[in-house]
């Protein structure tokens, strides 16, 4: 069972990949030169957290920022997999 009507969902995970978008654009872009091929979550306030490992970064920023609460990404690349939502 979902928690928002159909009709909200899109425009709710359009505004979230904005977000992200601009998290990584203001804070991860810059770490490219230095850190890119790794992975990195961003705090909604900006904090990261830098790994080679993609399960270890997930793992800690959940721990630290919660989950759904940072954006997530490959440093230097435009997506790492996709998304997908099923409905029952």
């Amino acid at each position: 069972m979902s928690l928002m009507p159909r009709n909200t969902i899109k425009p709710a995970l359009q505004e979230l990949a904005k977000r992200n978008a601009e998290l990584y654009e203001k804070y991860g872009r810059p770490l490219e030169k230095e850190h890119k091929g790794k992975f990195i979550a961003i705090s909604e306030e900006g904090k990261v957290i830098i790994d080679p490992n993609d399960v270890q970064v997930a793992q800690k920023a959940i721990e630290e920022f919660g989950p759904g609460r940072f954006a997530f990404y490959k440093i230097g690349f435009k997506a790492t997999g996709k998304w997908r939502i099923t409905r029952p």
